[in-house]
């Protein structure tokens, strides 16, 4: 009996991979321009549309058994920074809200944009710090909001939003009849929505029981969908790149889906992921989370090139990555770390030492990093600070008496964050 239930455990995880399906909806070609996705979706293509029949597609499923040795680290003496007195800065009052800011900030066309946990969308004015509207939500919006064709857009729960950018009146909202009313998590230190993507007048986002969904932005209407058959969050987004869709599914896996033919091409099998954006960049996908390591993925196969546990087994990566050459920088929970690795080979080269939890996602100030990092236990201190990648130097760091979980932008020279206070932070990196 015990081997009858050891082999179902098996295969079920296998049948339902191919249980999934896609349900076409609407037809058409879909108009539109392309979205110069933001920096962790740098290099995604045009995305095409226009319907075409769907063709069969042999799913790929990696498993872990499948995956190369794992790159442990075994120390890191020397491969860090001390701490040590580096200049401080105190950041500038920018504005102040209603209510908690979880959602990153947007910055476009001299204006920033951002949502708060009291369900309500701003967009204010750089120039003059003042308010230019208002968009009420009906749940918290914990999200990575984007701009395209003069489009604010961004998902809230089971909703996508499409406002217009220079007024804020609602073009499209569409909500999408999901089976699951429940937020990715009651932890208060994650992002608890999926983020959309969005190339080519189209929308792609996650419902929050697992479902996929794409929606036209000049029609407001569903072009299709892709439902799983079990029910899971997509905490790491939606990102596109090459006409395919790339997202973490409920038990852990890397998935990827063509937009043309709405099918299954693989789905790389790397175990419990944590609330965090994916990165792409040349050709791969890197992702981490409560697995303890941080992994890159061919994005075309879905095989794991490397994967790397941190120094710490007991921790797990939190706040995502962005790189620099050929150099990786990821953020780390309970280490207080942003961890360097070679991005081609996953060779560890060194850590940052940021003095809290690192649990949003990392920004660049040309070739410069930034960090945000709280104290995820008390939410009454934060730090946010610059990194020199170039000579591996820490050039200032800003305490702040109060929680950062919104992940900042850099916009002409100036930094902006968000923060549980309601308070917009903003620092002048000139």
């Amino acid at each position: 009996m015990k081997k009858f239930i050891i082999l179902l455990l098996v295969l079920i995880p296998g049948l339902v991979l191919f249980a999934s399906c896609s349900k076409e909806q609407n037809s058409g070609d879909i108009p539109g321009q392309t979205y110069k996705p933001s920096e962790n979706n740098s290099d995604a293509d045009s995305v095409q549309t226009n319907n075409t029949e769907a063709v069969a597609i042999e799913l790929k499923v990696i498993k872990p058994s499948d995956m190369p040795e794992t790159k442990k680290i075994e120390s890191i003496d020397g491969k860090g920074l001390e701490n040590y007195d580096t200049n401080e800065t105190t950041p500038d009052i920018f504005f102040k809200s209603a209510s908690k800011i979880r959602s990153a900030i947007l910055a476009n066309d001299g204006k920033i944009y951002f949502g708060n946990e009291d369900c309500e969308f701003y967009a204010v004015d750089i120039a003059s710090k003042q308010t230019l509207w208002t968009y009420k939500t009906d749940v918290p919006v914990q999200s990575i909001p984007v701009f395209a064709d003069g489009k604010i857009i961004f998902n809230a729960g089971n909703s996508l939003y499409i406002l217009d950018a220079f007024d804020g009146h609602e073009i499209h909202k569409i909500t999408y009849p999901a089976k699951s009313t429940f937020r990715v998590s009651d932890e208060p230190y994650a992002f608890n929505d999926s983020y959309v993507s969005v190339s080519d007048g189209v929308a792609y986002f996650a419902s929050l029981d697992g479902d996929i969904v794409a929606v036209d932005i000049e029609k407001g209407n569903i072009v299709w969908t892709f439902e799983h058959m079990i029910q899971g969050e997509v905490a790491s987004g939606v990102n596109l790149r090459n006409g395919k869709l790339y997202y973490t599914d409920g038990v852990g896996s890397l998935c990827c889906i063509d937009i043309q033919t709405q099918q299954m091409i693989f789905q790389s099998q790397i175990g419990e992921m944590g609330f965090e954006p994916m990165y792409i960049s040349d050709g791969k996908v890197y992702i981490g989370g409560r697995s303890c390591k941080v992994y890159c993925i061919d994005a075309e196969t879905g095989d794991v090139i490397w994967s790397s546990y941190s120094a710490d087994s007991t921790t797990w990566f939190s706040g995502g990555c962005v790189s620099v050459g050929d150099a990786l920088y990821v953020c780390v929970s309970d280490e207080h770390t942003v961890d360097v690795f070679n991005k081609n080979t996953g060779e560890f080269l060194r850590q940052y030492p940021v003095k809290l939890n690192a649990y949003t996602m990392p920004v660049l100030n040309g070739d410069n990093l930034i960090v945000a990092a709280t104290d995820v236990y008390n939410f009454n201190k934060s730090y946010i600070m610059e990194f020199d990648t170039k000579g591996n130097t820490k050039l200032w760091e800003a305490p702040i008496s109060d929680a950062v979980l919104s992940s900042p932008a850099v916009y002409q020279g100036v930094l902006y964050c968000g923060s549980d206070s309601g308070v917009v932070y903003s620092i002048d990196l000139h």
